[in-house]
C-alpha cells in the first residue's frame, strides 16, 4: 500500500490524536532508557504517566525477551526446551512461570519438557508446583485474551483424562507439550519454514487466535539459531486490539479480514517516516526508542496500534490504569526473585545475629 492511499483514507482528526500519542509514548520510553523521566510531561493525562505500562514496539525492552535471550535461547538448552518454554511464558504471560513450575528463585531453571514427557515423577512435580502455587507467585500477564487458550488446554486435558475438571495452570503446560508432540518444535526449527508458516500452523488449532498465533513465534526471531524467523517479515495476523487501533485511524475502511488489516500494517511500516508527522526533536526520540536503525518492524507496527487501543480503553478509567502498573522490563523481575529467595531460605537466628 502506498503512502498516498494511507493518507487519503485516514480520518485526519483521529490520525493527529494517534500521531501525537505515538510520538509521546516513544519519547517517554526513550527518556526512561536514559534515566531522564524527570523531563517527561504528558498531554494525555494519568493514563500516560510513567508507571502505567504499555508494550514497547521495541522487543528488546520486553521482560520476556530479556528472559529468553539470557536464560532460554542458549546453546546448552535443547531446541525443544527453547521452543516450549518460550511458548509457555507467552501463553501465560510472565517469566515467573518457570519459577513457580520449578519451585525456585533462579530464572536459569526452566521447565525440561523432554523430561516432562518421559519422567512421571518430574511430570507430577511440575504440575503440582504449578497448581498448588505454595509461594503465591503471580504468573498471568495483562492481556485478556488467554481465556481461549485456557479453554483449549482444559478441553485437551478433559479429553485425555476423561474428566470434567476446571482449568488448572498445569493444563497449559500439558497442552503445550501435546502441541510439541504434534510437531511444534519441528515447525519452528525447520530452516525451510518462515514466520508465516509457523503463524498459520498455530492458527490452525482451536483456541489459538490471531494474537497468540503471531506474537509467540515473533519471539523466535531473538534466537540466533533460528535465523529463518524474522519479526519484520511481510506477515501479520492482527489481534482485536490492533484492529481497534486501525479502525480509529481509518474509521471508514472496512477491516473485514486479515488481508486488509495486514496491508495497512505493512504500509505504515514501509512508509513510517513519512506517515508519522514529526516536529522539533520528535523524530530523534522516535528513532531512539527503536532497534533496526530506528525503524518499526512489522511486529512493532502491529503492537503500536494495539497499545494505542489499550490507551483508548483506559484513558478515563483509573482502576484500569492501576491494573496496567505491572513490570514490563526485567529489572523488576530480579526484585521478585530476590524476595522469593529470602522467603525460600529464611535466615536462622544465628545467621541473623552473626
Amino acid at each position: 500500500m502506498n503512502l498516498n492511499e494511507l493518507r487519503k483514507t485516514r480520518n485526519e482528526e483521529n490520525f493527529k490524536y494517534f500521531n501525537k500519542w505515538v510520538l509521546e509514548f516513544f519519547k517517554r520510553e526513550a527518556l526512561r532508557d536514559n534515566n531522564r523521566l524527570d523531563k517527561f510531561s504528558s498531554n494525555f493525562g494519568d493514563a500516560m504517566r510513567p508507571a502505567v505500562s504499555y508494550w514497547n514496539p521495541n522487543r528488546s525492552k520486553h521482560a520476556e525477551v530479556y528472559w529468553l535471550e539470557n536464560y532460554v535461547f542458549k546453546p546448552e538448552v535443547s531446541l525443544i526446551n527453547r521452543v516450549c518454554n518460550a511458548m509457555a511464558v507467552k501463553f501465560v504471560g510472565r517469566p515467573t512461570l518457570t519459577l513457580r513450575a520449578c519451585d525456585t528463585y533462579d530464572y536459569n531453571e526452566i521447565i525440561d519438557f523432554e523430561r516432562y514427557k518421559t519422567d512421571t515423577k518430574y511430570y507430577e512435580w511440575i504440575n503440582t508446583n504449578l497448581d498448588e502455587n505454595k509461594w503465591e507467585i503471580p504468573v498471568w500477564g495483562m492481556t485478556q485474551l488467554q481465556t481461549s487458550l485456557q479453554t483449549a488446554a482444559r478441553n485437551y486435558v478433559r479429553e485425555v483424562d476423561k474428566s470434567d475438571e476446571n482449568f488448572k495452570l498445569s493444563h497449559m503446560i500439558r497442552w503445550i507439550s501435546h502441541l510439541d508432540d504434534l510437531g511444534m518444535t519441528k515447525m519452528v526449527t525447520d530452516p525451510n519454514n518462515r514466520l508465516k508458516d509457523i503463524v498459520y500452523w498455530l492458527k490452525g488449532f482451536r483456541g489459538i487466535g490471531p494474537y497468540f498465533s503471531y506474537h509467540p513465534p515473533c519471539n523466535f526471531s531473538r534466537d540466533n539459531d533460528l535465523p529463518h524467523i524474522d519479526e519484520d517479515d511481510d506477515v501479520c495476523t492482527i489481534g482485536p486490539g490492533a484492529q481497534r487501533g486501525l479502525e480509529y485511524v481509518w474509521p471508514d475502511v472496512k477491516f473485514k479480514n486479515n488481508d486488509i488489516m495486514e496491508a495497512y500494517i505493512l504500509g505504515v511500516r514501509d512508509h513510517q517516516h513519512e506517515f508519522f508527522e514529526f516536529e522539533n526533536d520528535e523524530h530523534d526520540y522516535y528513532k531512539m526508542n527503536l532497534e533496526r536503525g530506528g525503524n518499526l518492524t512489522t511486529f512493532g507496527t502491529e503492537i503500536t496500534f494495539c497499545q494505542f487501543s489499550v490507551f483508548l480503553d483506559i484513558r478515563d478509567n483509573p482502576v484500569a490504569q492501576q491494573k496496567r502498573m505491572l513490570p514490563l522490563r526485567f529489572d523488576e523481575y530480579f526484585d521478585i526473585a530476590d524476595v522469593l529467595q529470602k522467603r525460600m531460605n529464611p535466615s536462622t537466628l544465628t545467621e541473623f545475629f552473626g
